[in-house]
């Protein structure tokens, strides 16, 4: 019986930082002492290898996902065909997604389901970064998988769901104009909505107030966390092949992702924590 909680990252086309937030609310997990699975099921652009600087890496998804039709997937060839990532003090086992995203139809639900349960048996934390795509109706031929059905039935099964918006205008419009598909799903998770390279430069000094009024009003959903824009510190993450996590205590970035995965995640909050969710 699967016991580990699963975790769906999804976020509107244009690049939010999806990705990047998945690695580091992972690696935030790991440094917490848990064992933490993160797999790339993005069935459009997988990007969590090229985050990585992962030139040279197992097979990944497509491989596991072909042992699991033959019924021969396991938690060995889990491990197998995944990476283990060190994160300070702590682990991430990685699986990383497609190298060719022509394969998109090897990624069955029931394939993927029985990675992830194998997953959540063994690890605490099952994280999952999803394709931005949930449009019905593309198929590879006649009686072939729809191409937005796995990450629809992995958002039906998360236990929480971090949204990813980015904060622009272009951004909070393509966010709004996807949750009408998304909101056709039945999610029965946590929703988590999180906003992604928050800066005054764009939106004046007031900023923060502006995106969580908009997302309530136009949306009716409560901003949890707001990732300051730190490009400094997503720079050398980049450089270095690390995720935002591993970045220098004192980065913004780092402290909100950290504030996110200990206030909803984790579900422990300390006085210091309150007084920083305060700041903008």
């Amino acid at each position: 019986m699967a016991s580990g909680s699963l975790i769906a990252l999804w976020g509107a086309n244009g690049s939010p930082g999806k990705s990047s937030i998945a690695l580091s609310v992972s690696s935030e997990l790991a440094l917490a002492g848990h064992r933490v699975f993160l797999l790339d099921a993005d069935n459009v652009s997988p990007s969590l290898n090229l985050l990585l600087g992962l030139t040279d890496h197992p097979a990944g998804l497509a491989a596991a996902c072909r042992l699991a039709a033959q019924d021969r997937f396991d938690l060995v060839q889990l491990q197998r065909l995944s990476v283990s990532l060190t994160t300070g003090r702590g682990e991430v086992v990685l699986m990383t997604g497609i190298s060719d995203c022509e394969r998109w139809p090897e990624l069955s639900v029931e394939r993927v389901g029985v990675i992830l349960e194998v997953a959540r048996e063994a690890y605490d934390y099952v994280v999952v970064d999803l394709a931005s795509f949930l449009e019905t109706g593309l198929r590879p031929g006649l009686g072939g998988p729809d191409r937005s059905e796995l990450t629809r039935d992995i958002l039906t099964q998360a236990e929480q769901v971090i949204l990813i918006c980015a904060a622009d205008p272009v951004g909070v419009h393509r966010f709004l104009l996807a949750l009408q598909s998304l909101r056709q799903i039945s999610m029965n998770g946590e929703i988590i909505t999180v906003v992604n390279r928050l800066r005054k430069s764009v939106l004046g000094s007031s900023a923060k107030q502006q995106l969580a009024e908009t997302l309530s009003r136009l949306a009716q959903l409560n901003v949890a966390a707001f990732i300051p824009d730190d490009p400094t510190t997503a720079d050398l993450a980049m450089r270095n092949s690390l995720p935002i996590a591993m970045g220098k205590r004192g980065s913004p970035a780092k402290q909100a992702i950290a504030l996110l995965v200990r206030t909803h995640l984790l579900k422990t909050r300390s006085r210091l924590d309150a007084r920083l969710a305060k700041l903008d």
